[in-house]
C-alpha cells in the first residue's frame, strides 16, 4: 500500500475535538507500544504532536547503518517520525533486534519515506525480512513524495524479533520507522497460527479521499483510510451515537470508524461488492466489521449474507444495533486469482445490506528454521564481550545465504533448530580473557581462537564441552597451566589441541608444540623428496605444454577453416563470442526486423557472416533490472548447454549497450502456437506431448544435470521456443537462480516471475526451489492440454486461473471438456487422462506434493508411447460404398502385408496393459516369410478373445473405452480405429 504521510485528519480537527478524544483514551498510556524513529540522533526522544505517540531513537536497536535526513523542503508533508532515515550502504543484511514478549500478538509496521534523502532522486528496491524469513519486497511508485509501509500481525516465538533489510543490488536499503503495537491474542486468529500481512484496511463509511484515522482514535494504532470506490457505488449511513463493542469482540474497533457505514447507492442494487486485484498465489483472510446504525421499525429488518466468488459462506445475520460485530475467515482461502466478496440482502430482508469497515490480509507461513535460543544468546554475548567487528546481523545460522561469517551450523531435525557446531575467530583482534559464554555453545565441535591477543588462563569449561574435538589456541598470550581435562581428552584421542606460541604457558604444557617440532623434522626429509618429484613433474609439464601449443596451433587453423562453413547445428562452437556494437548493427541490418518484445527489450532478427540466422536481444537502456538479468543470463548460458535449452552464440557489452546473440529458433514461441485460431495451425496431440517431453528434458537438465542446480523461475509458454521440427527449447534465463550447492533445497529470495505461473508456496514463503519450476511446468502442461491461457477471462470478463477452471472438471475427469476442442477428439483417452493427472500433480499448491521433474519427464514419455503406436496403425474407412471390402490407407499394401503391420500389436500391448495379444500370434504376424503369416480370420478371433478377457477383468472402465474405439470387421478383414474417440 502506497500512501502520503501527511497529517491526515489531525490538522483538520479543532482543538476541542482532539482534546476530547485524548481524554477518552487517557486510560491508554501506550503500554507495550514500541515506536522507533529510525535515524534519529542517539539518546533522543519526542512526543509526536498530532498523535501523542512517544518515539525514541533506533541507536540502541542496531549497530550498523548511517543516519540521513530527508530534504528540509519536504518535511512539511510528513509527520516527524519520517523526517529521518537510516540507510545501509554496507553489508548485505542489516537487522534491528527488538525485545518483545514471547507468545504475545503484535501489529508490526515498518515505514519507508524516501524523500530524496541521498540527493540521487533514484528510488531503490530491496527486501524486508522478519528474522530469517522474507516478509516482503519494498518498492516505490516514484521518487517524488514516495512512501510505503509494510504491516504484519505476528506472534513472536522468541523474546525478540529481527527486522532485517536485505540489499538485492537494486539500490541502498533504508527505513524511516518501526512500530510495534500489542494486540489481543484473541483477535485476528488463524487456523495454523500463521502471520498476516496487510493487503487493505478500509473505513467503508467514508467517501473517497476523506480523512483517515489512527491513534488515538484507534487504541491499536491501525491506519483506517476511506474506500476508493465509495463514491461510485455506495452511499453513507451515520450516527452520532457511540458504538460499543460486544464482550467477545477483541478487535477494539474505533467508534469514529464504526459510526458510519456504506450501503448501496442504487436502491435496486442488493449487494455491496469488494473486488481484489487478481493474485493466483495469494491466500487471504478477511475480517468484515458491522454495526447497525439505524433502529428499524417493527415491520422492517436488515438481514444479510456474505458471498465469496458466487458461493454463500455466511448468513443470514442481522448486525447488532450500535454494537460491533466481526465476521472473519480463520483459515486462509486460495481462490486461484479471484477474490470477490459480496454482502447481499437476504431473501426476507426489507433493508439493503451495510458494511462499516473491512480488513484483508495475506497469509504468511514463515517456515525458515531459526537458531537455538541458547546458542543465539551465547554468540551474541561473545560478540559483545570481545567487541567483534564483523557484520554479524540477524539470525546467526539462518538462512544459510546470510549466516554469520566464521560460523558453521547444523539443523537439529527433532526440534527444527540450527545449532552452532563451529566457531572460527582466528585473527579477529580479540583481547582479554576467553569469554565464558562459549561454555553455553554445548554443541560446538570446532573452536579456533588462534592468532589473537587473548590473556589469562585457559578456562576449565573448555574441557566440559561434550562435543569439542578441535581446539586451536595458538599464537596468544595465555598463561598458567592447561586444564587436566583437556590433556586427558587429547591423550584419549578425543581432542586435537593446539597451544603453540603462548610463551607464558607452563613449559611442561608445551607437549603439542614439541610433538609438532618432531613432526617438522620428519617432514623436512619428506619435503626434500617432494621437491625432487616436483622438479621431475615440472620437466614433464613443460614437455606437455609444448606439445599442446603445437597442437592448438593446428587446431586453431582447422577451426578457422570450419568457421568459414559455419552451420546452425554448430552454434556451440562459437559460444561466448564477444561482439562489438558495430558488429551487432551489421548483424541486425541496423535493427531492421523486430521478431519479439519483452520487459528486457526488443529482439531482432540477425544474420552472421556465414549466413547463419540469429536472434539478437537488445537491453533497453532504461532497464536497471534488465542489466542484472543480462549478466545473470550470460553467466548461466556460458555453463549450461543442452539441446532443449536455447544456445548462446555471443554477447555485446559495450558502453551502455548490452545485447545477447542466440541461435535463431524459427517457429517462435509456444504461446503463439497455442493461441492460433486457424484450425490447420493447431498443434496435434502428439506434437503437444513431444513439446512437453522436450521442455521437461531441458528442465531436468537444469535441475539434476547442472552442478549446482539451476532454477529457471520464469518458465511459461512464451519462454519455450520451437524450431523448424517443433523441438522445444527453454529460453530467457534472466530471472534464473543457481542453488548455492548441489544439496541445497532452496534459496530465500523475493518472489519474481510471471503472473499465472508463480508457485503459490514460493510467493507466500519466499523460498525458491526446484519444485517452483515444476509448478510452472504444470501450468504450461495444462495450457498444452486445454488450449487455454494460464489466466483467461470468463463470460463475465472475470479473470480465471487455469487451475481454478480445471479443479471441478478434474474431479469428474471430463476429458472431452478438458482437452482442447480444436483437436476434435484426435487423441486417445488413456494418453489424455495420464497427461492431465501429471499436470495436476505438478500444479499442486504445496511443493511436497509435486513430483520431481525426472518423474514428470518419464511419465510424459509414457504418455507419448501410448499415443505413437496407434498413430502408425491408424486406418480409415473408404468413402467408396460400392465395394464392401475396399479401404483407404496411407499406403496401399497387400492383405498379408496388412497382417504384418498388426505385428505392432505386441508393442501396443507393452504400452497399454488393457490390450493383450498373445506373443505367438504377434510374432507370427511379423514373420519375414509371407507364407507363414496367418490370415486375418484367426487374428480377428484372437483379438476379440483378448479384448473379452480384459473387459471382464479389473480394468473394465478402460477396456470399455477401448472397445468403443475399435471396430472389428470380418468382412473386410481389417481393424478400423475410430478417430472420433481419439
Amino acid at each position: 500500500m502506497s500512501w502520503k504521510f501527511k497529517q491526515l485528519l489531525f490538522a483538520l480537527l479543532g482543538g476541542f475535538a482532539l482534546n476530547l478524544v485524548l481524554l477518552v483514551h487517557s486510560q491508554d498510556d501506550q503500554s507495550g507500544f514500541i515506536s522507533i524513529d529510525c535515524g534519529l540522533q542517539t539518546d533522543s526522544s519526542y512526543t509526536e504532536k498530532t498523535t501523542g505517540l512517544n518515539y525514541i531513537s533506533d541507536a540502541t536497536f542496531i549497530d550498523t547503518g548511517e543516519s540521513k535526513s530527508i530534504l528540509l523542503g519536504d518535511r512539511d508533508d510528513y509527520l516527524q517520525p519520517y523526517w529521518y532515515v537510516r540507510c545501509f550502504p554496507e553489508g548485505v543484511r542489516n537487522c534491528y533486534k527488538i525485545n518483545v514478549t514471547r507468545g504475545n500478538k503484535y501489529l508490526i509496521r515498518a515505514s519507508f519515506v524516501y524523500g530524496n534523502y541521498d540527493g540521487q532522486d533514484k528510488i531503490p528496491e530491496f527486501e524486508l525480512h522478519l528474522g530469517p524469513d522474507l516478509w516482503d519486497t519494498v518498492s516505490f511508485r516514484s521518487a517524488s513524495g514516495a512512501g510505503t509501509h509494510k504491516e504484519l500481525i505476528h506472534v513472536p516465538p522468541r523474546n525478540y524479533i529481527h527486522v532485517c533489510l536485505v540489499n538485492t543490488d537494486s539500490g541502498v536499503p533504508f527505513i524511516s520507522a518501526i512500530e510495534l503495537r500489542p494486540l489481543s491474542n484473541e483477535s485476528y486468529q488463524t487456523v495454523r497460527e500463521s502471520s498476516l500481512a496487510l493487503v487493505s484496511r478500509y473505513d467503508t463509511g467514508q467517501g473517497a479521499n476523506s480523512r483517515s484515522y489512527r491513534y488515538p482514535f484507534d487504541i491499536y494504532d491501525r491506519f483506517w483510510t476511506s474506500y476508493h470506490d465509495f463514491d461510485n457505488y455506495w452511499t453513507q449511513l451515520n450516527t452520532s451515537s457511540t458504538i460499543g463493542s460486544e464482550s467477545n469482540n477483541h478487535y477494539q474497533l474505533p467508534s469514529v470508524v464504526m459510526s458510519t457505514a456504506a450501503t448501496p447507492k442504487n436502491p435496486s442494487d442488493h449487494s455491496l461488492r469488494i473486488i481484489l486485484p487478481p493474485n493466483i498465489n495469494a491466500e487471504y483472510c478477511s475480517y468484515l466489521h458491522f454495526a447497525e446504525l439505524e433502529r428499524a421499525d417493527p415491520n422492517q429488518s436488515r438481514l444479510q449474507q456474505i458471498i465469496l466468488n458466487g458461493k454463500l459462506i455466511y448468513g443470514a445475520f442481522a448486525p447488532p444495533y450500535l454494537h460491533t460485530y466481526t465476521i472473519f475467515s480463520a483459515s486462509g482461502l486460495n481462490t486461484f486469482g479471484q477474490y470477490n466478496i459480496s454482502i447481499t440482502r437476504a431473501k426476507n430482508s426489507t433493508l439493503p445490506p451495510i458494511l462499516n469497515a473491512f480488513e484483508i490480509y495475506m497469509v504468511k507461513n514463515f517456515s525458515e528454521a531459526e537458531t537455538n535460543q541458547e546458542d543465539v544468546d551465547a554468540i551474541t554475548n561473545i560478540k559483545a564481550t570481545h567487541k567483534i567487528k564483523r557484520n554479524w546481523q540477524g539470525d546467526p545460522c539462518s538462512p544459510q545465504l546470510y549466516s554469520w561469517e566464521g560460523l558453521n551450523c547444523r539443523l537439529h531435525k527433532t526440534n527444527q533448530q540450527h545449532r552452532i557446531i563451529s566457531l572460527n575467530l582466528s585473527s579477529s583482534a580479540l583481547t582479554g580473557e576467553i569469554a565464558h559464554f562459549i561454555s553455553n555453545l554445548t554443541m560446538i565441535e570446532t573452536l579456533d581462537l588462534s592468532n589473537n591477543n587473548l590473556t589469562g588462563s585457559i578456562p576449565d569449561f573448555l574441557s566440559t564441552l561434550p562435543n569439542l574435538s578441535v581446539l586451536n589456541l595458538e599464537k596468544n598470550n595465555l598463561t598458567g597451566s592447561v586444564p587436566f581435562g583437556l590433556i586427558q581428552r587429547r591423550n584419549d584421542g578425543l581432542l586435537s589441541l593446539s597451544l603453540c606460541e603462548n610463551p607464558n604457558l607452563s613449559d611442561s604444557q608445551q607437549i603439542s608444540c614439541e610433538l609438532k617440532k618432531k613432526r617438522n623434522i620428519s617432514s623436512h626429509v619428506a619435503l626434500y623428496l617432494l621437491e625432487f618429484l616436483f622438479l621431475l613433474s615440472a620437466v614433464l609439464t613443460v614437455l606437455t605444454v609444448l606439445a599442446v601449443v603445437f597442437g592448438m596451433g593446428f587446431k586453431r587453423k582447422r577451426q578457422h577453416e570450419m568457421m568459414k562453413n559455419f552451420k546452425p547445428n554448430s552454434l556451440l562452437e562459437c559460444e561466448g563470442q564477444r561482439f562489438a556494437y558495430s558488429e551487432i548493427v551489421k548483424i541486425t541490418n541496423d535493427f531492421a526486423s523486430i521478431i519479439g518484445r519483452g520487459g528486457f527489450g526488443k529482439v531482432y532478427l540477425g544474420t552472421l557472416k556465414n549466413e547463419t540466422k540469429v536472434a539478437v536481444k537488445l537491453l533497453n537502456s532504461s532497464s536497471r533490472q534488465g542489466s542484472k538479468e543480462f549478466k545473470n543470463e550470460v553467466e548461466l548460458l556460458m555453463r549450461a548447454h543442452h539441446r532443449n535449452l536455447v544456445s548462446l552464440v555471443g554477447y555485446c557489452n559495450e558502453g551502455e549497450t548490452m545485447a545477447l546473440v542466440y541461435e535463431y529458433v524459427a517457429n517462435g514461441n509456444l504461446q503463439k502456437h497455442l493461441s492460433a485460431d486457424v484450425t490447420q495451425d493447431v498443434l496435434t496431440w502428439k506434437e503437444r506431448l513431444e513439446i512437453a517431453v522436450d521442455a521437461a528434458r531441458g528442465l531436468e537438465y537444469m535441475h539434476n544435470g547442472c552442478k549446482p542446480p539451476i532454477v529457471h523461475r520464469d518458465l511459461k509458454t512464451s519462454n519455450i521456443l520451437l524450431n523448424e521440427k517443433l523441438q522445444a527449447k527453454i529460453a530467457d534465463f534472466g530471472l534464473s537462480k543457481v542453488l548455492s550447492t548441489e544439496s541445497a533445497t532452496h534459496v530465500s529470495t523475493a518472489a519474481k516471475g510471471t503472473f499465472g505461473y508463480l508457485d503459490p508456496q514460493y510467493c507466500s514463503t519466499g523460498r525458491l526451489n526446484k519444485k517452483s519450476d515444476v509448478y510452472s511446468f504444470g501450468i504450461v502442461l495444462l495450457e498444452l492440454i486445454t488450449g487455454r491461457a494460464a489466466i483467461a477471462r470468463d463470460e463475465e470478463d472475470v479473470p480465471i486461473h487455469i487451475c481454478q477452471w480445471m479443479c471441478p472438471k478434474f474431479k469428474s475427469m471430463e476429458i472431452e471438456s478438458i482437452v482442447d476442442s480444436r483437436l476434435q477428439g484426435s487423441y486417445f483417452n488413456a494418453s489424455a487422462r495420464k497427461a492431465i493427472e501429471i499436470a495436476m500433480a505438478c500444479a499442486s499448491s504445496t511443493a511436497i506434493q509435486r513430483p520431481d521433474i525426472t518423474v514428470v519427464h518419464n511419465d510424459l514419455k509414457e504418455c507419448l508411447e501410448i499415443e505413437m503406436p496407434f498413430e502408425i496403425t491408424e486406418i480409415v474407412e473408404s468413402d467408396d460404398a460400392s465395394s464392401s471390402n475396399s479401404v483407404t490407407m496411407t499406403s496401399h499394401i497387400e492383405s498379408q502385408t496388412n497382417t504384418s503391420s498388426l505385428g505392432m500389436l505386441h508393442e501396443i500391448s507393452n504400452s497399454l496393459t488393457y490390450l493383450v495379444v498373445e506373443d505367438a500370434m504377434a510374432m507370427a504376424c511379423v514373420s519375414p516369410n509371407a507364407i507363414k503369416r496367418p490370415t486375418m480370420s484367426p487374428v480377428v478371433v484372437e483379438l476379440k478373445e483378448s479384448l473379452a478377457t480384459e473387459i471382464a477383468g479389473t480394468r473394465q472402465s478402460h477396456e470399455t473405452e477401448l472397445t468403443n474405439s475399435i471396430e472389428i470387421r470380418s468382412d473386410s478383414s481389417m481393424v478400423i480405429l475410430n478417430p472420433s474417440v481419439r
